[in-house]
């Protein structure tokens, strides 16, 4: 492809600002614009207007004009997560590739609708993820050269710092209300989780447990979702792995969010933090600052996966993460809640 990749945005009221900007900043990238359904409630309309003005990208109005095959080449799902589904479906009935805000469905038969759509229209959908984490990568390299020996066992865990809620969440409600994220921190953060366990392992998962709560936040409560969780999964060849998950008062990382892996090997063990390695500043003032090389996690990951992904779609390749890998991570999150429900272990379906 030698002309500019053509993107627009179906809605912009969930992450959709940081992924304009990114997107924005790579030279074979044309932004077409922002939409939204014009049956919509008016606060998604006045949002998604709004991120379009901060963003700086034009204004399309209804959701047509950013469906629309003749002047888009991708279009970037950045609705509440209920919503998802429908807006990729939408999109490959239009003969347009899609790029799904996590998590890619709320329900595990909305994540089969989407993989069904995608090979009966033959177009490419690639989700949001985290397994370009520098960190992460360098760790897959260990293990691919042998220096780990076999994986045994992996802790993982993925934490929000509540102090950062209003400014990282454009509005609660769209994480603790079902009726706009499907569910609570574990459909949220889960699947980053599941993701790097496949990443580093190339296994997969064959039995969760699962306990959850709202610990930290009267809102998650309130809605009766949880804001923390703890998972144990049983893994292919005896592999075992325990997961963490959850919105806290105040997590341990440099930004938003702070993710920190163990992988326990035959013969070695290796640590993993996003906001590692990095650069400790001292200043006049009794304060110290740390920044982390590359930048904070959560968007040297983001910047590896989008332009991951735009070097695929130039190049007419398929993304190295699709629809199969999130629906593998949403398989997981539905025996999670299956096994809360239940109180038993569970087998993904």
């Amino acid at each position: 492809m030698t002309a500019p990749l053509r993107v627009s945005f179906a809605s912009g009221v969930r992450h959709a600002l940081p992924y304009l900007q990114l997107l924005g900043r790579d030279p074979r990238v044309k932004i077409v614009g922002v939409a939204e359904h014009d049956d919509c409630p008016d606060w998604m309309i006045a949002d998604s207007r709004r991120t379009a003005a901060e963003a700086g990208v034009p204004w399309l109005g209804d959701i047509a004009h950013a469906l629309n095959a003749q002047a888009v080449d991708l279009v970037v799902v950045c609705s509440e997560p209920t919503r998802h589904a429908q807006l990729a479906l939408e999109a490959f009935e239009n003969g347009i590739d899609v790029l799904v805000d996590k998590p890619v469905a709320t329900t595990l038969a909305d994540a089969d609708a989407i993989a069904a759509a995608a090979r009966r229209t033959g177009r490419v959908c690639a989700v949001i993820n985290r397994t370009h984490a520098p960190g992460l990568r360098r760790a897959r390299a260990w293990v691919d050269a042998g220096h780990l020996g076999l994986p045994r066992h992996i802790d993982v865990e993925f934490l929000a710092s509540g102090a950062h809620f209003t400014t990282s969440v454009e509005r609660p409600e769209l994480v603790i209300d079902p009726a706009l994220s499907g569910g609570g921190e574990l459909l949220n953060f889960l699947g980053y989780c599941v993701d790097s366990i496949r990443y580093l392992t190339g296994i997969e998962t064959t039995s969760v447990y699962a306990m959850a709560g709202a610990l930290f936040d009267n809102g998650h409560a309130r809605f009766g979702v949880e804001d923390t969780a703890v998972v144990s999964l049983g893994l292919e060849h005896g592999v075992t792995a325990t997961v963490t998950v959850g919105r806290v008062p105040f997590a341990p990382g440099l930004g938003p969010t702070s993710t920190s892996i163990r992988l326990l090997g035959s013969h070695g063990h290796a640590s993993i933090d996003d906001d590692r390695p990095a650069v400790t500043r001292y200043g006049r003032e009794p304060i110290v600052a740390s920044h982390a090389v590359g930048g904070v996690g959560s968007g040297a990951a983001l910047a590896g996966f989008f332009t991951d992904l735009v070097d695929a779609l130039v190049a007419g390749r398929t993304p190295d993460y699709g629809i199969a890998d999130a629906r593998a991570s949403i398989s997981v999150i539905d025996a999670a809640y299956r096994a809360i429900a239940s109180g038993a272990v569970t087998v993904p379906r």
